[in-house]
């Protein structure tokens, strides 16, 4: 047998052994992003379940998550993953989702609590929503459109609409904050307690602030219709929440991992359980899971959870 033949041969014994050994594994796909929190989330979810049970959870990435509702909404993916606004508004037929119900949904787990508020310089002379009138705000965010409705939730709390700002075009949420540090922009979206905000304090004169929310009634509501699923809660100053001056009111949503409602009891049950059992695994593969917490997982958002979880979730006691 010639070498070229060896090879080949070797090759395929490879092949053979490795499939050998994968062949008890059910491989199931998870719809995620190129890159970041949804990415992240989504690996240590993989990462887990592959780990922890006989299923192999693989993440398949697409262009965002508008693109990959509609094809977990269709079974053709089994898992997908988004922040509660945006899966309201798929349920809905609403904001990103106009026109259009995605009725096959069905909530997996309810993960991590994300916190998200309006920055400014601090000596911008803009101490309250309301003072982005004829202000510089950034608008479009074609590669993130849900960043819209973020700012435009911004503004509604302060009565305002992007009209009443001086719109600044927009392609993604880094480009945002690059425009910040040039000083081309008057306002930019943080979540609370990122590395990166740390960067941005620095880069501008004089440092970086939050503005807090207005939390009465009527702007609550105002806020709440742009992005429905959210609500407002204080944060406190800490050492490690950069901007944070004074307690302020922010933006708070849950992040969820869901499927499609004809999905494998069987392996809806697996993920969630495994997901439940290994919290500490979770917790440990990056910042983002810190307010994770397995107590959560079946929080009622309002809408359908999964059979195949909810009978995990009954027999342990949380539903």
């Amino acid at each position: 047998m010639t070498m070229k033949k060896l090879s080949l041969a070797a090759v395929a014994a490879t092949a053979a052994l490795s499939l050998a050994g994968t062949a008890s594994a059910q491989i199931v796909g998870v719809a995620t992003t190129k890159g970041g929190a949804t990415a992240q989330v989504s690996n240590a979810i993989a990462k887990v379940v592959s780990l922890k049970s006989d299923l192999e959870l693989r993440t398949q990435v697409m262009g965002g998550t508008q693109q990959y509702i509609p094809v977990v909404n269709a079974g053709e993916i089994a898992f997908g993953l988004s922040n509660l606004p945006q899966y309201t508004m798929a349920k809905t037929g609403t904001g990103l989702s106009a026109g259009k119900k995605y009725d096959n949904l069905r909530i997996a787990a309810t993960m991590m609590v994300f916190r998200v508020g309006p920055i400014v310089t601090r000596n911008s002379g803009i101490n309250k929503l309301s003072d982005m009138r004829g202000k510089r705000a950034p608008a479009g965010f074609k590669a993130s459109p849900l960043f819209n409705y973020i700012v435009g939730a911004f503004l509604a709390n302060g009565n305002l609409t992007l009209e009443d700002t001086k719109k600044v075009p927009v392609i993604a949420l880094r480009q945002h904050w690059s425009l910040f540090k040039q000083g081309k922009i008057d306002i930019i979206v943080g979540a609370v307690g990122t590395g990166v905000l740390k960067e941005i304090n620095v880069a501008v004169k004089g440092g970086i602030k939050y503005l807090s929310l207005d939390a009465s009634d009527p702007a609550v509501k105002r806020t709440v219709a742009l992005y429905p699923g959210s609500y407002l809660k204080e944060v406190k100053p800490a050492k490690p929440l950069t901007g944070v001056l004074e307690p302020v009111n922010v933006l708070h949503f849950d992040y969820l991992l869901w499927t499609h409602k004809d999905a494998s009891n069987e392996t809806v049950y697996k993920v969630v359980k495994t997901m439940y059992e290994n919290e500490k695994d979770l917790r440990s593969s990056s910042p983002l899971w810190r307010s994770h917490s397995s107590k959560r997982m079946s929080k009622d958002q309002g809408f359908e959870i999964h059979p195949g979880a909810m009978k995990f979730y009954k027999e342990v006691g949380a539903r």
